[in-house]
């Protein structure tokens, strides 16, 4: 599975914070989905691509743990 993730650069968000981010990814998607790769970069827009996966329902399991992990912010300390 491949994910990449934009953020949007007027945010100012911190290397060390999409770091965080990345790292707290891979914690949680690694022990269900062990081939993944993720990708966060600022670009002019936010958003997500997912591919890689065989079902839509995988997508939805996905998308939810990484809308989990944004709004858990934990990881930012």
């Amino acid at each position: 599975m491949r994910i990449e993730i934009v953020i949007n650069k007027e945010k100012n968000i911190t290397q060390p914070v999409l770091e965080a981010l990345e790292s707290e990814i891979y914690k949680n998607l690694l022990p269900l989905y062990p081939k993944t790769a993720v990708r966060i970069r600022k670009g002019t827009a936010d958003g997500i691509d997912i591919s890689g996966l065989r079902c839509d329902g995988e997508k939805r399991n996905v998308m939810d743990i990484l809308q989990q992990v944004w709004e858990d912010d934990g990881w930012l300390n």
